[in-house]
């Protein structure tokens, strides 16, 4: 019996690295694209570093039957986009298009898995989201993905393509070197290097995000791949469901890197970060999917990881 393939794009990221992890001791066959080289080439039956934008897919896929499709490719920086929104904008709409495209002429019975974010809901009215919330996207970063979101929507509309939308909120976890909880180990470690042992972070401390562990997630794609398809479009949000502020987070990780930092806030909030998001998971937990990591649990283990690596 031959393993069910999974292709991968952008492979070589820090959730496309995870999740090749997890697929591969599940037992998939993985085929990755990223412009990249991944860091674990042994677990790869096929790999190309270019982009979905120019991908040779009938010599990457070699006439194979394609079970899953997990889309990461794009950019991923919501700083970034609001700096060169055009560059955020090609790095994702045009390979995402190109792909659904091909997929639906040569492989309509796969799953096509698009990693979407907490971001195209903007800062919602709501205290929790959910699916039906109304999307109304601050960065050109969640513009985008938003886009992306309905571009596939109608072309599963008219082709009849799988697809599924995960709009994954703060993910977080060792490997990760950008965002929230890596400014903070970041900046952390250099103000213990200081005389006053002061650090000081953008806004107030009062945003809120609500966080999901990388492990978490990649438990609740291969779940996903292996549920029954039910409609040919369906959008999950991926989070814990809770909030938590930007100065309980930096508390906690200084906590657990044992160091004596002094937290300060300049009230300066950057442009495209919402002031709070809390998501309703009532659709993961209809799956039965329980998170085995809560934020303290998370916490500890990037830290470890700081820790180690320094």
């Amino acid at each position: 019996m031959h393993k069910k393939i999974i292709l991968i794009t952008g492979a070589s990221g820090f959730l496309g690295t995870w999740l090749a992890d997890e697929l591969f001791e599940a037992g998939y066959e993985l085929i990755g694209i990223d412009l990249r080289l991944p860091l674990k080439p042994e677990i790869w039956s096929n790999f190309v570093t270019a982009s979905t934008d120019n991908a040779d897919w009938e010599t990457l896929l070699h006439g194979n039957d394609i079970f899953g499709v997990c889309h990461l490719a794009g950019g991923a920086s919501v700083p970034l986009s609001v700096n060169d929104p055009y560059s955020d904008f090609a790095n994702l709409l045009p390979g995402t298009a190109r792909l659904a495209l091909y997929l639906s002429k040569h492989h309509s019975q796969a799953k096509f898995i698009f990693f979407s974010s907490g971001a195209v809901y903007g800062n919602p009215k709501s205290s929790r989201c959910n699916e039906e919330t109304l999307a109304s996207p601050i960065s050109p970063y969640g513009i985008h993905k938003y886009i992306a979101e309905s571009l596939l929507a109608n072309y599963s509309r008219i082709y009849s393509l799988n697809v599924i939308v995960l709009r994954i909120f703060s993910v977080y976890g060792p490997g990760l070197r950008k965002q929230l909880i890596w400014d903070v180990c970041r900046k952390a470690i250099l103000a213990d290097k200081q005389a006053d042992k002061v650090m000081t972070l953008f806004g107030t401390g009062t945003e809120t995000r609500d966080f999901v562990y990388v492990k978490d997630l990649c438990r609740i794609v291969a779940t996903v791949l292996t549920n029954d398809v039910k409609k040919h479009f369906q959008i999950y949000n991926v989070a814990s469901g809770g909030q938590t502020s930007v100065a309980e987070i930096a508390s906690r990780l200084v906590k657990h890197l044992n160091l004596d930092v002094k937290v300060n806030f300049n009230g300066v909030v950057p442009p495209g970060d919402p002031v709070t998001m809390k998501a309703d998971t009532s659709r993961l937990k209809d799956m039965d999917i329980k998170m085995m990591y809560d934020i303290d649990k998370g916490l500890a283990e990037v830290a470890d990881w700081i820790k180690n690596k320094a």
